[in-house]
């Protein structure tokens, strides 16, 4: 039997591979900007006898640059929005147990054991506290495409 899926908990979820798919944007930009800045001399193609071609790998470098940095630093622009929303998600819950909760378990990735022995409870505690947590996630989640919808 397939078990039913919580948008609460699936929208948390997401962070931790944001944060992943962001690191990784961030890594690619700065190879793209060593490739394009590095001070190793750059040996133009020779022209051969009146012709007009001539390959400039810097230039081409720095439009590489430009043009896929731009591209990179978008989508690094809308993880960072996604980020702030489940953040935001999070501190609209009321009660300060279940942020944590939330915290070490979405934002932290810590497993369950770990939050656990973080907060100092129980497993059955831990259970009931995220439960709780996540219907206020749903909450937020309900009344945030309700003003969507109205914008």
């Amino acid at each position: 039997m397939e078990e039913r899926q919580n948008p609460a908990k699936n929208y948390l979820n997401r962070y931790r591979h944001l944060v992943q798919r962001r690191e990784s944007l961030l890594r690619e930009i700065d190879m793209i900007r060593a490739r394009a800045t590095s001070t190793s001399i750059r040996i133009k193609d020779i022209t051969v006898m009146s012709s007009s071609k001539v390959h400039d790998q810097m230039a081409e470098d720095a439009a590489l640059l430009a043009d896929s940095t731009a591209a990179l630093d978008a989508l690094v622009k809308e993880i960072d929005k996604a980020l702030i929303e489940i953040l935001e998600a999070i501190a609209a819950v009321e009660d300060e147990k279940q942020k944590t909760v939330l915290t070490l378990r979405y934002v932290e990735g810590l497993s369950w054991q770990h939050v656990q022995e973080r907060m100092a409870y129980e497993h059955t505690q831990v259970m009931v506290i995220h439960g709780r947590a996540l219907m206020q996630v749903r909450d937020w989640m309900k009344l945030r495409t309700k003003t969507d919808t109205h914008t």
